[in-house]
């Protein structure tokens, strides 16, 4: 069975992110999409549209000196939803980050309009990131 085009294009952008392949990641991140970061860190809050949301993934990049990395372990979709289960790593400051993390999203035309991401760590995460 193929896989559904919302997670082709999911699988898409986590490779567009690995890259730093912004225009990549402008083609798959709808305008006016929201991206929901759970916590207390620099970069909690809704991220509202896209410029929002590719200034947070500059800000991680800055705030962990290039080390973050989100790796694909498992995606998961249909036509309406897709789920990632990613590990995420970081080092800031000698301090280390290794979480089991999950993103969700909701998609509109095989792209994601609204994304929620949770993370088996969200205090370490928090720390890290202060």
């Amino acid at each position: 069975m193929a896989e559904a085009t919302g997670a082709e294009n999911l699988r898409r952008g986590y490779k567009a992110f690995a890259d730093s392949d912004v225009a990549t990641l402008t083609e798959l991140i709808p305008a006016d999409a929201v991206w929901h970061v759970p916590g207390r860190s620099a970069l909690a809050g809704d991220k509202k549209g896209r410029e929002e949301i590719l200034g947070m993934f500059a800000q991680l990049a800055q705030l962990t000196g290039g080390t973050f990395k989100a790796e694909l372990v498992h995606l998961l979709g249909d036509d309406n939803y897709v789920v990632a289960l990613q590990r995420t790593t970081a080092t800031v400051k000698g301090k280390e980050l290794n979480s089991f993390d999950v993103l969700v999203q909701r998609l509109e035309n095989d792209l994601p309009i609204e994304t929620w991401q949770m993370s088996s760590s969200p205090y370490e995460a928090d720390e890290l990131l202060a």
